[in-house]
């Protein structure tokens, strides 16, 4: 990561220090904002979670935490936390089928990355969300919002 600093990240994916090689200072063994441990690299293969490019500041609060190791290509504890939960509420939902429960969960997988299925997984989402009423149709919004690809965001939002 030749110019990219490293994130110190919670494993609920709140950014403890997006700059741990120029602040090493900032952010701590365990979250502000939650309490969970912070990691700087990924659970699974020890690689650098990357953060911000060296050469332009971007604050904490802008910074966005990488879904994906990009040494692996595993999900952070943030993204496994995440899709558990959305799919802990699609389980919740009265309002769906068996079938639509299953077909959704699937979908989400699908938006996590741009793929050939993710615009169709993406459309299909929209959709579901449109049926799913009240808080549990805006949890799952925001939840599905927080893991998907950009592609996937834009349909969804209707951007």
């Amino acid at each position: 990561m030749a110019n990219y600093d490293v994130a110190q990240i919670c494993t609920n994916g709140h950014v403890a220090n997006a700059y741990t090689k120029l602040m090493p200072d900032r952010g701590g063994a365990y979250c502000q904002t939650c309490g969970e441990k912070t990691i700087t690299v990924c659970p699974k293969c020890r690689h650098e979670i990357q953060g911000p490019y060296q050469g332009a500041f971007v604050p904490d609060s802008d910074f966005e935490p990488p879904n994906f190791c990009r040494n692996c290509g595993k999900p952070y504890p943030w993204t496994e936390r995440r899709l558990q939960a959305a799919k802990e509420l699609i389980d919740q939902e009265q309002t769906l089928a068996p079938d639509e429960k299953i077909a959704l969960e699937a979908d989400i997988n699908d938006i996590t990355h741009d793929a050939p299925r993710t615009q169709a997984a993406a459309i299909r989402i929209k959709a579901f969300l449109a049926k799913v009423p009240g808080v549990v149709g805006s949890a799952l919004r925001d939840i599905v919002v927080d893991v998907a690809s950009e592609t996937a965001k834009k349909i969804i939002l209707g951007l």
